[in-house]
């Protein structure tokens, strides 16, 4: 496994220490600070993707982090009477930025938690407020992922509200951050995008995962970026079945070791990492840490327990979560979209 996905997940599991909670804690206009962090950190334990992506709590709905590009050569030499070779007597450094906006792209998930659930499983009012905390945990770190995957892009899967208000970091790679100043190493005619390769054969037909698209997507990022160390294939986990399934059928030293399980199978060294909710015709070389999720840091929980809800359906209380948040991808050069892969096998 790569070093830098191992050190987020190493550091995504230092959980603060387990705090008090009661019911009043979960009532009120903002998430406290203890709550609200071990709100952020549980949340990512509930989903792969978020250990390993960069989670930034936004001081402001609005911001920019500006950005420096650095060319290929930034310098020139000089002659031997000491003159610099082009006559220019400086070099200007390209700048730019890359926009976070949670603006009007408020989040909210709603809990109903029955009286009998009370009575049958929990004691005191501390494990009741812990119980309504740890199901927003988990409920929002697996939307979270799923939004942050696929919103905005085409054939998303999701309801076309999510994709009206969010993009995803799919859909950012692919063009949609219209807001962001990006400028690549410097060098690039145009950083809007992620570098794509199209897996498709010469009729424009989709081809399976096969060892030839790890290579062309390898290709496709520019050399500064390529490090084995950093950069890792994300995809769904039918395709890396189905590519694992495919080497088996080899009939050599790495057929046997992939059906044995013996080695992590890393095409040129580069790890695949099985995703959740990631679409089968879309492949991301990227190094994790280089996506960000950025949430809000005026977290609220609402709890209503005196209702005409709650009296009809016997409820102890309906609780309702809310927060808005934004994602970025900090430098799209910095990897490779590969698109127009078949749907993995099947038995």
């Amino acid at each position: 496994m790569s070093t830098n996905i191992e050190g987020a997940r190493e550091q995504n599991k230092n959980s603060v220490q387990k705090q008090t909670i009661d019911t009043s804690s979960l009532n009120g206009a903002q998430l406290p600070r203890d709550l609200y962090e071990r709100f952020i950190e549980r949340q990512q334990k509930e989903a792969g993707l978020l250990e390993m992506v960069r989670v930034e709590t936004l001081p402001r709905l609005e911001m920019g982090v500006p950005k420096i590009g650095v060319p290929e050569l930034s310098g020139d030499v000089r002659t031997e009477g000491g003159e610099d070779a082009t006559g220019t007597t400086n070099s200007d450094a390209e700048t730019g930025s890359v926009e976070f906006n949670a603006t009007d792209q408020s989040y909210y998930i709603q809990y109903d938690l029955k009286r009998d659930s009370v009575k049958n499983v929990i004691t005191d009012e501390n494990s009741v407020a812990d119980v309504i905390l740890s199901h927003f945990e988990r409920a929002w770190g697996n939307d979270i992922q799923n939004i942050g995957i696929n919103a905005g892009r085409s054939g998303s899967g999701l309801p076309a509200t999510f994709n009206d208000t969010f993009d995803g970091w799919i859909a950012i790679a692919e063009g949609n951050d219209t807001a962001s100043d990006r400028i690549g190493t410097g060098e690039e005619a145009d950083a809007s995008t992620m570098p794509t390769y199209d897996h498709s054969d010469g009729s424009g037909n989709a081809q399976a995962v096969n060892t030839a698209l790890f290579n062309n997507m390898i290709q496709t990022v520019p050399e500064r970026y390529r490090d084995p160390d950093d950069l890792v294939f994300l995809t769904s986990k039918s395709q890396v079945q189905s590519y694992h399934y495919e080497l088996t059928e080899r009939e050599d030293s790495l057929g046997v070791a992939a059906l044995l399980g013996d080695n992590d199978v890393t095409p040129f060294e580069y790890d695949i990492v099985g995703v959740s909710y990631w679409p089968d015709d879309v492949i991301m070389l990227v190094d994790p840490s280089n996506l960000v999720y950025g949430l809000y840091d005026e977290v609220e929980i609402t709890q209503l327990t005196q209702t005409d809800q709650t009296m009809e359906r016997r409820l102890h209380s309906r609780n309702l979560i809310e927060g808005q948040f934004d994602y970025q991808i900090e430098e799209l050069q910095a990897g490779a979209l590969g698109t127009t892969i078949a749907a993995p096998t099947t038995p």
